[in-house]
């Protein structure tokens, strides 16, 4: 199909297509030489090589101009893939010694490191919108490359439907092209491949979904425009749980097949109707619209109910309808319940998430002003003003910070160090402040792990209570493990803030330090060794003490707090 190129080359020009036909026994090299301030991005279209050879038999390799490898692609990887770097690159193609049709073909562009060529795509939230190519309805540019990440609410799937598709024809979607995956990512398995002039109607499996327009440099056309909306994954309706509000998403043909229109279905309160027709949701507050609020057994539940309004007249024949929704937030998690009930029929759905919950720097002891720069730069021994604050607008919920403790490894994965376990301050320098509704506030000085890196991560629990409960958690302070109450202590979230790093620990500091040290020991080395002789027996003698010591003792990390000059 694609002519045999040269086995290799070197490339200059700003932007090139490769159309390569590959013959088999070959081990070719391109090299992309481009500018140390600019950006090379190759992109894969067609990516044919033997299917019966193992990655190891064939290949292509992607290096950066560091010799750094950025992918590889075997016989089963997808047609579309993406490689970035900043400075030049190198694809070097090997086939094995069978007879097959092998074939690929790649565009690259570079352009100013920082500066893309065209401003496009982002992250999308919502039950329902409308995605379209830059300058739609009119010619899209060249060097277009635009990745949309939309995200719906959950235990709903997304429809996806083009009234418009313009762009290059190709039978193989080789120059311009659209591509869906079926998932938040270019990870996500490939839902469909798109150009030419054309309509399509699609269907993730999940709520979100992920899309790439890649144009090159000829050829401009409309683009595309899509609408996209959130069904449930149910022949029913869908629940969804947030931090101050739950979503319910209705089937049409459910509510259809009932004999209701969107129109004639409220929440308990009825002057709060569906928040959009198409698709069918309604978007339920935790303060308002008659939703109530119920605390049992250490457990918070909000609850509404969606129903039609009642027919006027003597009969019906239309089955009575109500959908009961409720979010509990018990343990780690939201617990999300939704009935629906026609007459004597009922149904239910469940699923989990989180409390959100935020965790903050501050400049100062009066929290009003938050640090916004990450990394956050201190001083050894400075004081850290930090605050917990639950993102849920109810005014009878309190925070208490249960256990915080630092790492030097951002995953934790690394020993740590407690500043407070279980309401009990581990570190001297930890202290609280008064807390109020939906927040908790407190302390510490800060400090550097030895023999680590500088950068120190915090991890806090904090746990929610009901004010109204005397003897929730939140009113016990420090209690010893044995003594801890396991039902008031269901509702914990956990936060993560960081990294802190020291201010005036510079890599110019260590090397002077280094320097330093280095002298000293050529000029003095004389002197050294005659030392070492002296005291290697009264070292070894120590050290033997020091190991059988250091046996007994647990192993840890440390701090050491130093005062500021």
């Amino acid at each position: 199909m694609y002519k045999q190129e040269q086995c290799g080359a070197v490339l200059t020009d700003p932007f090139k297509p490769l159309q390569i036909g590959l013959a088999a026994d070959k081990d070719c090299t391109w090299n992309i030489e481009r500018p140390a301030n600019e950006t090379t991005r190759l992109v894969f279209s067609v990516l044919n090589l033997n299917p019966n050879a193992d990655c190891s038999q064939e290949n292509v390799t992607v290096t950066d101009e560091n010799l750094q490898v950025l992918g590889v692609l075997c016989p089963n990887s997808p047609n579309i893939s993406v490689f970035e770097t900043v400075g030049g690159l190198s694809v070097r193609v090997f086939t094995d010694s069978s007879t097959s049709d092998r074939y690929l073909y790649m565009f690259y562009n570079s352009f100013p490191t920082g500066s893309e060529p065209v401003s496009c795509g982002g992250d999308m939230r919502g039950i329902s919108g409308t995605i379209s190519s830059p300058n739609y309805p009119g010619r899209h540019p060249d060097f277009a490359f635009c990745v949309w990440h939309l995200d719906a609410p959950k235990n709903t799937k997304i429809q996806l439907s083009f009234s418009e598709i313009f762009i290059e024809i190709d039978p193989l979607c080789r120059f311009d092209f659209i591509a869906v995956y079926d998932g938040p990512s270019t990870s996500a398995p490939l839902l469909d491949l798109l150009c030419g002039r054309t309509t399509a109607e699609l269907e993730t499996s999940s709520n979100s979904v992920t899309l790439m327009l890649s144009t090159d440099y000829a050829n401009s056309y409309f683009g595309f425009s899509a609408n996209y909306k959130a069904l449930p994954k149910s022949n029913t309706s869908s629940l969804s749980c947030s931090g101050n509000e739950m979503t319910v998403i209705i089937n049409p043909s459910y509510l259809e097949n009932l004999g209701y229109t969107a129109d004639e279905l409220t929440l308990t309160d009825a002057s709060c109707g569906p928040s959009s027709s198409n698709p069918i949701a309604f978007v339920v507050p935790y303060q308002a619209c008659g939703t109530v609020r119920k605390v049992e057994d250490h457990t918070i539940s909000y609850t509404n109910t969606i129903s039609a309004s009642l027919a006027k007249g003597l009969i019906t024949r239309r089955k009575q309808i109500q959908i009961i929704v409720t979010c509990e937030l018990d343990g780690n998690t939201t617990l999300e319940i939704m009935y629906t009930t026609e007459d004597d029929i009922i149904q239910e759905q469940r699923d989990t998430d989180r409390f959100d919950v935020g965790l903050s720097f501050f400049t100062s002891e009066t929290f009003v002003t938050p640090v916004v720069q990450s990394p956050y730069y201190v001083d050894l021994n400075q004081t850290l003003f930090l605050q917990a604050t639950l993102h849920l607008p109810d005014s009878q919920l309190t925070v208490f910070t249960d256990s915080c403790f630092a790492s030097s490894d951002p995953k934790f994965q690394a020993s740590t160090y407690d500043l407070i376990r279980q309401g009990c301050a581990k570190d001297n320098t930890y202290h609280t402040f008064p807390s109020g509704i939906g927040f908790a506030r407190f302390s510490f000085n800060a400090f550097k792990f030895l023999r680590t890196h500088n950068s120190v991560y915090l991890k806090c629990r904090v746990v929610i209570c009901d004010s109204d409960d005397e003897a929730s958690r939140c009113n016990q302070g420090c209690i010893s493990r044995h003594r801890r109450d396991l039902g008031s202590s269901k509702w914990k979230s956990n936060a993560v803030v960081g990294p802190i790093r020291l201010s005036h620990h510079t890599q110019g500091e260590i090397s002077e330090s280094i320097s330093e040290k280095d002298g000293s020991i050529a000029g003095h080395s004389s002197l050294y060794l005659f030392g070492v002789l002296v005291l290697a027996a009264n070292v070894l003698l120590l050290s033997l003490v020091a190991l059988r010591y250091s046996r007994k003792q647990p192993a840890a990390y440390r701090y050491h707090p130093v005062p500021t000059q």
